[in-house]
């Protein structure tokens, strides 16, 4: 196990030299699409320049310079589409010179006003090239890479083809932009090219990127190397989309996986519509317009889910806000190229490389130092990659606006970049196995102590059965007073039910005649006071049971209590009794609020004053009381204190608890008139569990009592439609 460990370890250690090892790899292919084979050339051989449309090649060897760019002072003929019979003419018009490669909208003509992009206009050079190649008639190419948006071009008067159709204006014009290399065969001493070209369709104009000349074979043997590195390389990320695309499928917890497989993809989309332009070839009648679409949909999406993938990866690092507002312009910019053409939303490329793309990069640089910081685990590998990636789009940014005149390398960078991230990814992956195998070995060890285990358990087991038994004796004595109880209703039931027979069967037998409406209303009250038994009996074993469901409303109290006392005021009047409410009178006080179950509750105050009353003289006093109390120890922080207060006999101190209890009032010895059903005050119990509340009594024999209960409450605000009430 320990030389597992070891091994992982000194893997996992040498983050710095694995990517120094991907450099490496990745420089192969940049050396492969950008560098141009040499064959022996001399550091020495400069590279001739043109001059007012003059390019002197006579010193010029394929054998030293395989290649050479087009580049320096062309003939320059603005709005103007000529063709070789054009330049026949003695009065040919006057040209001016500009230099290529470059946007024609950074020329500045004789009016010292730069060009627009839209327009259309004609690029002459010409050739003086060597004399061995004039005598053997060699075969040469040329390779423009692009040329916006569409060309046609002449060599030695002969047409060659082109890309897409050149127009005047934007309604017969056809956009089409990607390399193709164009042969001719070398004629003795000048060599001519003519190159028309059209732009309505998008911010990039002319001839923006270098032509290369040179012999046939180098020009097709680069594009070959081309055309293979950037194969390569998409296949790379298909590769890699697919793999991880499937690691999701069989565990969906993985979302960096998903994340990562898409970021592949999208990559892999602009790769294969940039550069070589692979696309065009794999797919011929793909409209120009899509491919363009393609290559900035591709971007803003790789931006995005690289944002969604390194969130998903360093959480505690991540900028939740921050992140939530770049995904959102990205968005935003993604709907704008889907519904717009070229010709509008290139014209966006600058505020959308440095607004968005830029910020992007910022935002996914911080992660990673910060995770680097923190020593997250593949942070260091993850952060010096991203850095790779960081400095090829830097390159994209300033060549795309213009900048540098370097060339498209973003795929380079993202390769690195993709690379480390797999890396990291296949890192956790063998980490995960590394503990699986780590927990089997644990398994191992454990079966050969399970003996132990097993005793251990048979202890426990033990001592859950003295547990059990423990539980059942507790359950022995609760059945026990449930019998007693069950006997205790038999016997407070039957009381009232022998009154009822012993009187019934005297009125029946005649023994009592003359006073029998006494009696009969003996009967009636026994009868009420069974009836009424019963009822508390069984709604007492549903609050016991959980049998009645609680409607819980938020109610405020002080007009809830205030109602409750007119509605009983009347009943208490009839039988000469004093009846008053006092409640707090501060303007605030009416904002209290409770959630109550206003029905229960009205029944818990009902119960109360019933025996206030059956327990209080005439010309005795009834009140009601309602105060807030501060309890920093509840939840809420305040309680509502509710009282019923009477002037009536009272109660002894050693029955406070009992009364709450069943038939708690049928032990004691009161005069008859006073006896009710006992359960009342249980029931009320009861009510106020369900409500987290409390209630009791403080009373004293002769001195009257007061009964009071508190809720929870607390201080609200008062609706509109509460305020009209």
């Amino acid at each position: 196990m320990k030389w597992m460990k070891r091994g992982r370890d000194s893997i996992t250690k040498r983050p710095l030299f694995l990517t120094s090892l991907i450099f490496l790899t990745i420089l192969i292919l940049i050396f492969t699409l950008y560098i141009k084979p040499s064959r022996g050339a001399s550091s020495s051989t400069s590279i001739p320049v043109s001059t007012d449309g003059v390019l002197d090649l006579t010193h010029w060897s394929s054998e030293d310079i395989p290649t050479i760019p087009l580049q320096g002072g062309w003939e320059f003929y603005w709005n103007q589409l000529l063709d070789p019979n054009d330049f026949l003419d003695t009065a040919k018009p006057a040209p001016s010179f500009e230099q290529v490669p470059g946007a024609w909208t950074s020329y500045r003509l004789s009016n010292e006003q730069s060009l627009h992009n839209e327009g259309y206009a004609t690029y002459r050079i010409r050739l003086l090239l060597p004399n061995a190649m004039n005598e053997t008639k060699q075969t040469l190419a040329i390779y423009p890479k692009s040329i916006a948006s569409a060309y046609q071009l002449w060599i030695n008067g002969q047409f060659k083809g082109g890309n897409g159709i050149v127009g005047s204006s934007p309604s017969n014009e056809e956009a089409k932009s990607y390399p193709k290399v164009i042969y001719f065969e070398a004629q003795a001493d000048w060599n001519e090219i003519i190159i028309q070209v059209s732009n309505f369709s998008q911010r990039n104009a002319g001839i923006w990127q270098p032509l290369e000349i040179g012999t046939a074979e180098d020009i097709s043997w680069i594009r070959i190397l081309r055309v293979s590195a950037q194969s390569c390389i998409v296949g790379i990320f298909l590769v890699m989309a697919f793999y991880y695309g499937l690691v999701y499928i069989n565990r969906r917890k993985e979302r960096s996986a998903l994340l990562y497989s898409l970021l592949c993809l999208s990559v892999g989309v602009r790769t294969v519509v940039l550069g070589e332009s692979t696309a065009l070839y794999l797919l011929p009648n793909l409209p120009w317009e899509w491919a363009v679409k393609f290559e900035y949909i591709s971007v803003a999406t790789t931006a995005w889910l690289l944002i969604l993938f390194i969130n998903r990866e360093y959480p505690k690092e991540s900028l939740p806000r921050v992140a939530k507002c770049i995904g959102v312009v990205l968005i935003a910019f993604i709907l704008l190229f889907i519904v717009t053409p070229a010709r509008i939303y290139t014209y966006y490329l600058t505020p959308f490389t440095w607004g968005v793309l830029f910020p992007s990069l910022i935002y996914t640089l911080t992660i990673y130092i910060r995770s680097a910081f923190k020593r997250r685990k593949g942070s260091l590998i993850s952060m010096v990659g991203f850095l790779f990636f960081m400095t090829f789009a830097l390159n994209d940014m300033l060549f795309y606006t213009a900048h540098l005149p370097t060339d498209d390398m973003l795929s380079i960078g993202l390769l690195i970049f993709l690379l480390t991230q797999a890396y990291n990814l296949t890192s956790r992956f063998s980490r995960a196995l590394q503990e699986k195998e780590e927990l089997s070995l644990t398994l191992q060890l454990t079966n050969q102590h399970l003996e132990r285990i097993v005793e251990e358990r048979t202890l426990s087991l033990r001592q859950s059965n003295a547990e059990l038994l423990q539980a059942n004796q507790k359950m022995a004595d609760f059945e026990l007073f449930r019998v007693r109880l069950l006997s205790n209703i038999s016997h407070e039931l039957s009381t009232p039910i022998t009154s009822i027979k012993g009187f019934a069967k005297a009125l029946r037998d005649g023994i009592i005649t003359a006073e029998a409406p006494k009696y009969i209303n003996r009967i009636y009250t026994r009868s009420l006071l069974l009836e009424r038994m019963i009822i508390d009996l069984i709604e007492l074993t549903k609050l016991e049971t959980n049998q009645i469901k609680f409607h819980m409303e938020d109610i405020r109290l002080l007009p809830f209590l205030e109602e409750l006392f007119h509605k009983y005021e009347w009943e208490v009047e009839r039988q000469n009794i004093q009846y008053d409410l006092q409640v707090p009178d501060e303007p605030e006080d009416d904002l209290w609020i409770a959630r109550i179950d206003p029905i229960r509750i009205e029944q818990v105050l009902s119960n109360l004053i019933s025996n206030a009353l059956r327990f209080t003289p005439p010309s005795g006093t009834i009140r009601l009381q309602l105060r807030i109390l501060q309890t920093p120890q509840t939840e809420t922080g305040y309680t509502a204190w509710f009282c019923v207060k009477d002037t009536g006999t009272g109660i002894p101190p050693e029955w406070h608890e009992r009364i709450f209890e069943r038939f708690g009032q049928a032990q004691q010895k009161s005069e008859s008139d006073h006896n009710g059903s006992g359960l009342g005050l249980a029931i009320c119990k009861e009510i106020m569990y369900y409500h987290n509340g409390e209630i009791g009594v403080k009373s004293e024999l002769g001195s009257g009592s007061e009964f009071y209960f508190q809720l929870p409450a607390w201080k609200g605000s008062l609706t509109k439609d509460e305020f009209h009430k």
